[in-house]
């Protein structure tokens, strides 16, 4: 029995001499490694104020505030800005940058690897939030390009088209941010290429029908401009009134009833008289 014991309190001697040596072998490598930590905490606490600070200069969550993302963020249960997101995103991978150079240097391989497969997906999300804000911000802004060019125009629809034309642009950015992620959507956006080109073929030939119209009415309109000055009194058909305005292919009369706007080419296919 003593032999037994003495073979165990020997065993265990040794153990704790060889921890005791790894342990003390592994010391400067370990406290090198608490001091990279330390260090890369500090860096990321300083780049992410620096972020935020940068991200507030550029105003990017108010360019955020103009696009429906801050209230999908919501309605998905997230209530920070913005640059708050991307602020701790920079933080996150920076602390996880500095975890991989601590466990690489505990030789600690498996765990390196874990942490890099995370750490190479951040600047992914951080690109794609930034195609997702910008890509939004363009859309809208084709959005009211489109309606405001269609509207001087005189073209019906302005605002379907200007939505089309959103829709059509949010799509292309949400497939391009989803790529960003690393996902493959070429086959989807091959059918969307498809789809918007039809779209865009059946819109160009209602514009090129709806733009003859605007045509013919603003070329007839600056032969009117020279019959009729503002101030005419005309009577066209059972509307009698005075000449207030020209548009760009509208005449406005001023009639006993209120104002009339007639569209150009109406004078030059019906009979009028000038009082």
């Amino acid at each position: 029995m003593n032999a037994v014991f003495d073979r165990f309190q020997l065993i265990l001697s040794e153990s704790l001499v060889s921890a005791g040596e790894r342990i003390w072998t592994l010391l400067p490598e370990i406290l090198f490694a608490i001091v990279v930590i330390f260090a890369g905490w500090l860096i990321a606490v300083i780049v992410h104020h620096i972020v935020l600070w940068v991200l507030n200069f550029f105003a990017i969550d108010k360019l955020a505030a103009k696009t429906p993302l801050q209230s999908m963020l919501k309605s998905i249960g997230i209530h920070k800005s913005v640059s708050d997101i991307l602020g701790w995103l920079i933080f996150w991978m920076l602390i996880l940058l500095t975890l991989i150079v601590a466990a690489d240097t505990l030789h600690l391989e498996q765990v390196s690897s874990g942490l890099s497969v995370v750490t190479n997906y951040i600047p992914q999300v951080i690109a794609s939030l930034l195609i997702i804000i910008f890509g939004m911000l363009l859309a809208k802004f084709l959005q009211m390009l489109a309606t405001q060019t269609l509207n001087k125009m005189d073209i019906g629809y302005k605002k379907f088209v200007g939505k089309a034309v959103q829709l059509v642009v949010l799509i292309f950015v949400f497939v391009a941010a989803v790529d960003q992620l690393g996902f493959n959507l070429s086959y989807i956006l091959n059918g969307i290429l498809t789809v918007a080109s039809v779209a865009l073929l059946m819109l160009g030939l209602g514009a090129a029908f709806g733009a003859r119209t605007v045509l013919d009415n603003a070329i007839a309109c600056q032969q009117l401009k020279r019959q009729l000055p503002v101030g005419s009194h005309i009577e066209i058909g059972s509307d009698n009134g005075e000449v207030v305005e020209y548009t760009l292919t509208n005449v406005v009369l001023k009639t006993a009833s209120g104002t009339k706007v007639l569209p150009a080419v109406h004078f030059l296919t019906h009979t009028y008289s000038v009082s």
